[in-house]
């Protein structure tokens, strides 16, 4: 009969194996907000990248997020651990969402907003 630590690591590697293919998955830092309907996160990047946030199937983070947006002040910062996929719209960017974090209400990361106004 195996030992405990031996059973541990099987019983570990064969959840992992059943798990399934790892997703590839970044981090996104921007700001969010809703337009038409679509939550969308502004990256912070020279280019502002845009992005249409998706909840993955069973989940309902965007939705909640989607929520959350009607009560916080503008701008709201976020954090997103998502997917990449092409999107049918405009910009064609999405990310299938993962997990969010750090949102945070009147918080900008982008460069024009910290840039004295005239």
């Amino acid at each position: 009969m195996a030992n405990r630590p031996t059973l541990a690591a099987l019983c570990a590697l064969a959840v992992t194996t059943l798990a399934g293919p790892a997703l590839a998955q970044d981090v996104y830092i921007g700001t969010v907000d809703v337009q038409k309907d679509q939550v969308i996160l502004t990256r912070c990047d020279l280019a502002d990248n845009r992005y249409v946030l998706r909840d993955q199937k069973g989940q309902t983070l965007v939705a909640k997020l989607r929520e959350r947006l009607k009560t916080l002040k503008a701008p709201v910062y976020a954090e997103v651990f998502g997917q990449y996929v092409e999107v049918p719209d405009e910009d064609g960017n999405g990310l299938d969402v993962i997990g969010l974090e750090h949102v945070t209400a009147g918080k900008s990361c982008h460069l024009a907003d910290a840039l004295p106004s005239r």
